[in-house]
């Protein structure tokens, strides 16, 4: 069920559905998701010929989809696990395929404290998460990165265990967010009828990590983010700042957290970065 959401024939639809991320968003949240040092233990792989691979979190308890389930653009988890090595699970683990923007409505879901930030920052309608995660190219002698792998843009967000049961078994569909696998507080699940998606390659454009740094030490592209050198502190709603404005570098490894929240309202410039990832790699 890991496969390709936006496909060519819908390509033209597709970049019409973009012109919101230039007059509506006003929040970019890159969002953290997959493998980590923590769940999982390795890197997501990047395979020799390009494409991308990005590992669900392992999920102890009952959930929609166990590993040996998941295949994106062809290739099976199976192969994605021989590809990074990984022994902390195998495929007959459940996992928590979180976001899911592989059926025909996009799917995020967040809770707790998570969730509680991302409402304290008015993140809404309108808004886009870029979902990023840990990856490595195993081909190759180089460091690990932060690499973006998706998209989602919210139309709806639905909030408490009772309406997201609701919402699912209405459109008949399966998210480990429903509180029939497990029960979450403060549990909201955003939803993308439109504008979502996963991303099929790796590309210089998708890598947020600076050249030369560890993978939390991102840079941010000069063309759309130089507005901002000096308005940091309005940029970044919260957790990260500048490390060095005039190389547009930005430390991420401070303090636990998932989201990396942008006011793109200060700087309308990072909305057109946005937008060109999502153009460029589709």
């Amino acid at each position: 069920m890991f496969s390709k959401t936006i496909k060519s024939s819908s390509l033209s639809l597709v970049l019409l559905q973009l012109v919101s991320i230039r007059t509506i968003v006003k929040r970019i949240i890159l969002s953290r998701k997959g493998f980590d040092s923590k769940y999982g233990g390795r890197p997501s792989p990047i395979f020799s010929d390009g494409n991308i691979f990005s590992l669900p979190i392992p999920q102890n308890s009952f959930s929609p989809n166990k590993y040996r389930s998941i295949e994106f653009n062809k290739i099976s988890c199976e192969k994605a696990f021989l590809e990074a090595s990984v022994t902390q699970v195998n495929l007959d683990s459940y996992c928590h395929f979180d976001p899911d923007l592989n059926q025909r409505i996009g799917l995020f879901g967040q809770a707790g404290s998570a969730q509680s930030e991302l409402k304290n920052n008015k993140v809404s309608i309108g808004d886009l998460f870029l979902f990023f995660g840990w990856f490595k190219n195993f081909n190759f002698i180089k460091k690990d990165i932060h690499l973006i792998f998706g998209w989602l843009e919210i139309d709806e967000i639905i909030s408490g265990n009772l309406e997201i049961s609701k919402f699912l078994k209405q459109e008949k569909l399966t998210h480990p967010h429903d509180p029939k696998f497990k029960s979450y507080k403060n549990n909201t699940l955003y939803i993308a009828r439109k504008n979502f998606g996963l991303f099929k390659k790796f590309s210089n454009q998708l890598t947020l990590t600076a050249e030369g740094y560890s993978r939390s030490m991102w840079e941010f592209p000069k063309e759309y983010f130089k507005n901002s050198k000096d308005i940091g502190s309005e940029l970044f709603a919260n957790r990260i700042q500048w490390n060095d404005k005039n190389s547009f570098l930005v430390d991420t490894n401070l303090g636990p957290g998932q989201e990396f929240i942008l006011n793109v309202e200060k700087n309308p410039q990072v909305k057109k970065w946005a937008k060109s990832l999502i153009k460029n790699n589709i």
